[in-house]
């Protein structure tokens, strides 16, 4: 991975840039988490695909590609949040040139299918920012804490339980990964992950087991997992809930017990309604020992 070009901090009042790279978004939604967004003072800027729908994608390629694009232009936003997830931004990277957004060092901040994009931005040496984002948890939740983490306070580390330990140990490295079913989808591609030396964090919902063992299997014949440092899993929810989360716990121990390196469950960020903000690309530290925890280094702000 190249060195980190570091976006600058968000500021109070700052202009936010609200991006739709994947599936249409519900307007309701859309409305509330815009107004949540103003009520905290931030000015907001729609891209100009924001509204449009497409059949399960908002706007054809070429609009989702232009609206982000003008957005990244901008010298007058400060970051760019994304509306919601779904499918599509896998179909655009082709047409995103790393360099361009090299040239304009943002935030971004999004989740599930984005993990596409910023596994790209990651590869040209830009952070991102893994958690909520405009239309779904922005909209209808309080107490997040994208704000603070985007102002460059310090990340808070997570403890985990005993219970959450699958296996002990200790690696660092910087922070890689995103939604598992996206990381799968990229491997073979210019755009897989590169996970040498980094923490691997993944999550998904609406798998059910075996799914996710599949996916899993993809990851490790692919080498993903071969020279990663540790391994930290957040939400996991099956597809309609047919497998208890006990039952998704229970075969991760069984599928990672004795392994190579650390590995947690448990850290709550992925498809939440409160998720964690992780800093993709900043160190972290997975420290699996008699106070078992997950130590961010410096967020990855200027």
């Amino acid at each position: 991975m190249p060195e980190l070009i570091l976006p600058p901090k968000l500021a109070p009042g700052a202009t936010v840039g609200v991006a739709a790279l994947s599936g249409p978004v519900d307007p309701a939604a859309l409305d509330a988490g815009i107004a949540r967004l103003r009520s905290l003072g931030y000015r907001v800027r729609e891209s100009s695909n924001l509204r449009a729908s497409n059949g399960f994608l908002a706007g054809s390629d070429s609009e989702r590609v232009q609206g982000y694009r003008n957005l990244l232009q901008d010298p007058e936003i400060s970051a760019i949040f994304f509306a919601r997830g779904g499918h599509g931004a896998t179909r655009v990277l082709s047409r995103l040139d790393p360099a361009e957004a090299r040239a304009n060092p943002k935030i971004h901040l999004g989740g599930s299918d984005l993990t596409a994009l910023f596994a790209r931005l990651l590869a040209a040496g830009l952070p991102a920012f893994y958690g909520p984002m405009v239309a779904i948890e922005i909209a209808r939740e309080d107490g997040l804490d994208w704000e603070p983490v985007l102002r460059g306070e310090p990340v808070v580390e997570h403890a985990f339980s005993p219970g959450d330990v699958v296996v002990p140990g200790r690696g660092e490295g910087p922070l890689a990964g995103g939604c598992l079913s996206l990381l799968a989808s990229l491997c073979g591609t210019p755009d897989a992950v590169r996970a040498d030396g980094s923490v691997l964090f993944w999550e998904d919902i609406g798998e059910e087991i075996y799914r996710i063992d599949r996916m899993l299997t993809q990851l490790e014949r692919s080498g993903t997992f071969d020279r990663i440092q540790a391994m930290v899993v957040g939400s996991v929810v099956s597809r309609d809930r047919a497998d208890p989360p006990e039952n998704v716990r229970e075969y991760l121990r069984d599928r990672f017990r004795g392994g190579p390196f650390p590995v947690a469950v448990g850290l709550p960020a992925g498809h939440l309604r409160r998720p964690r903000t992780l800093p993709i690309g900043a160190t972290a530290a997975l420290i699996l020992d008699e106070s078992p925890r997950l130590r961010f280094g410096p967020t990855p702000l200027a």
